[in-house]
């Protein structure tokens, strides 16, 4: 009996030691630090002025130079990133009401079911700081409180972009704002404040840290006018780069216009002053990243001390690009140029690689995915994302469901445009469009279809600044391929987007790439397609205004519909084509908002607070009037100047 239970008991030890290191063998879920900028641009240098993101994420990383917005505006791509899907499928493509803003994605649902919710169900503490989208204000910040975060404090508006007026609402009660201070200064604060946070717990945490950084300032007159200037840098940093300029590439306020579409044919060749105006906005925009870059700094500071470090995975980004003179445009983004998609897109973490560049396309509707892969729970991601898993890892590599192989879709749709920072400048031209970019080893190119009728093909292979278009010189083979891709993509769900090929080659699984379909024993497959076209040129999207459908797109696909008079034969033509290139009817802020408004303090210069001490002695609440007054703040043209 004595030798039984001595044997249970070093039985029971043992299992108990096996388990033990098995437990100290298998890592735990590693942390995530997401942090994304707005209005960042990849192609125009700004990341080699940053030195810390330098130093801990580009040395110490991976840079993905194919990464690429889908939709070049503040909320309708921070949406896309939020539900892992296009602008096509989460029906917010604009900025503000009806077509946009925080209130149409709270009526929608939207925020029932997306990535914060589903780190929470993975086994992720949440926490999100800074700039969520646009339209969430003083009036509705609980209306509803955006779910999926166990700490959340977010920029509100009509304050989101004002640098020196910082106003957030934290967990849903009434927002506050911090006399005296610069806005990234208190984002920074408040970030390294939730890591430390996690020093005495063992759950895995996602921190998502959204500086407004380097979107404009916006301006608000005393005659009630809003209109954009260049951001704004912390007093420390206001004297920075005094010599630096915009890179002066091929595309840099060209002598020659070589853009054919509408929307940029006519710009004008921008003259010294305005060439010398764009420099100084760009160094702005550069002195407004130093203040993120010193974020980055102390946040690795904080990871390091912890020694949560090495199972961290550290994610830079931004929601859009920025262009600043390229093919002669005034400031802004919302266009299909490179340097309004193409995005930062920095990874650090277990099992990157340190130092390299990956060619790998990839998309913002891929990170939700692929940051739950990282999690261990793709089982909490809805059959009914769009995106796939980038292949950060070995690991991941294997992945059932990896990124579309080499093409994506980008979309926009807008009746018009303004310059930011020029307010009397219209800029002519409808701007509804549909792109498809390929990319792979081989070939890269960018083809374009506008509301107008026109069309848009780049090798951007052998013409990186998209200086000749070859539409008109390109054999058929090429644009009948790309023609069928951009009729999937335009409307793709779920894994048609991840895999358009199949749905154009039903019956040839073998064909995956461009390359694969160009072969001509697939010639006259081709000729039985339509061509994509729009209908009209409308201002949000319209699924029976882009044409053909899947179902309905070859060429001898008749639809019949029953009349009085009989069966009526019904192809998919394109309808009248409309231009709309008004601005819209904004009225100025009357006189009682504007007093509400300055019932906040909006100091010329912020001041600087130690990172030690309490910045919350700074807060002070909005006053209660300006919470209870509702205004619309768009009918002000308050998103229609840059957001």
């Amino acid at each position: 009996m004595k030798f039984t239970i001595i044997g249970a008991a070093l039985f029971l030890l043992q299992s108990f030691l096996l388990t033990e290191a098995k437990r100290e063998a298998t890592p735990s879920k590693p942390n995530i630090l997401f942090i994304f900028t707005d209005d960042q641009d990849a192609k125009l240098d700004s990341i080699d002025y940053m030195p810390n993101l330098q130093k801990y994420l580009v040395q110490q990383g991976t840079i993905y130079r194919n990464h690429y917005a889908t939709i070049s505006v503040c909320c309708p791509s921070r949406v896309s990133l939020l539900r892992g899907q296009y602008a096509h499928n989460t029906n917010i493509t604009d900025v503000s009401p009806p077509y946009g803003g925080y209130a149409r994605f709270s009526r929608l649902g939207l925020g029932d079911n997306y990535l914060p919710i589903w780190m929470q169900e993975a086994g992720y503490s949440t926490h999100y700081i800074g700039k969520l989208m646009n339209e969430y204000t003083v009036n509705n910040y609980n209306n509803p409180k955006p779910k999926g975060f166990d700490y959340q404090d977010q920029l509100v508006d009509p304050f989101t972009y004002i640098y020196n007026t910082a106003v957030f609402s934290r967990n849903g009660e009434p927002p506050v704002y911090y006399n005296n201070t610069y806005q990234t200064d208190v984002i920074h604060a408040k970030a390294r404040d939730a890591l430390k946070r996690q020093r005495d717990t063992d759950k895995p945490f996602f921190l998502w840290v959204a500086p407004m950084a380097p979107h404009g300032q916006f301006f608000i007159g005393d005659n009630g006018s809003i209109e954009t200037m260049p951001a704004v840098p912390a007093t420390r940093h206001a004297n920075l780069f005094k010599d630096v300029k915009i890179p002066r590439n091929p595309n840099f306020n060209p002598e020659n216009q070589t853009k054919t579409a509408s929307f940029w044919k006519d710009m004008e060749r921008l003259n010294d002053t305005i060439v010398e105006e764009l420099d100084e906005a760009y160094r702005d925009r550069l002195r407004a990243l130093q203040a993120v870059d010193e974020m980055i700094g102390s946040l690795f500071e904080e990871l390091e001390e912890q020694g949560k470090l090495d199972n961290t995975y550290v994610i830079y980004s931004a929601d859009n690009g920025y262009h600043l003179g390229q093919h002669r445009s005034y400031p802004g983004k919302c266009s299909n140029i490179e340097e309004d998609i193409n995005v930062p897109f920095i990874v650090r973490g277990p099992g990157i690689e340190k130092g390299k560049i990956s060619d790998v396309v990839s998309s913002h509707h891929d990170i939700a995915p692929t940051l739950l892969a990282l999690a261990k729970g793709d089982e909490y991601v809805p059959d009914w994302v769009d995106g796939g898993v980038i292949p950060l890892t070995k690991d991941l590599e294997r992945h059932p469901k990896p990124v579309a192989k080499e093409s994506f879709a980008v979309e926009f749709w807008a009746t018009f445009n303004m310059a930011e920072n020029y307010p009397s400048i219209k800029i002519v031209g409808p701007n509804t469009y549909k792109t498809v970019r390929v990319i792979s080893d081989n070939y890269n190119y960018m083809y374009s279809v506008w509301c107008t009728g026109e069309h848009e093909l780049y090798n951007l292979k052998d013409d990186p600044y998209e200086l000749n278009n070859i539409y008109g010189n390109t054999h058929i083979q090429l644009r009948s391929r790309l023609d069928a891709l951009i009729i999937v993509l335009k409307a793709c769900r779920a894994d048609n987007c991840r895999d358009p090929w199949r749905i154009i080659h039903p019956e040839d699984p073998s064909i995956k790439t461009l390359e694969d379909a160009l072969h001509e024993k697939y010639d006259y497959h081709y000729t039985q397609f339509q061509k994509f076209t729009f209908g009209e040129c409308e201002n949000h999207y319209s699924a029976s205004n882009e044409l053909p459908h899947i179902g309905s797109h070859f060429i001898n696909n008749i639809t019949y519909i029953h009349t009085n008079s009989g069966s009526q034969a019904v192809f998919s033509a394109p309808r009248n084509q409309k231009r709309d290139e008004t601005k819209p009817d904004l009225k100025s802020i009357p006189e009682d908002i504007l007093g509400l408004l300055y019932l906040i303090p909006k100091p010329e210069q912020a001041g600087q607070f130690s990172l030690d001490e309490d910045y919350e002695k700074h807060s002070v609440p909005v006053p209660q009037e300006l919470i209870d007054t509702h205004i619309n703040w768009s009918e002000y043209g308050f998103y229609n100047v840059g957001s």
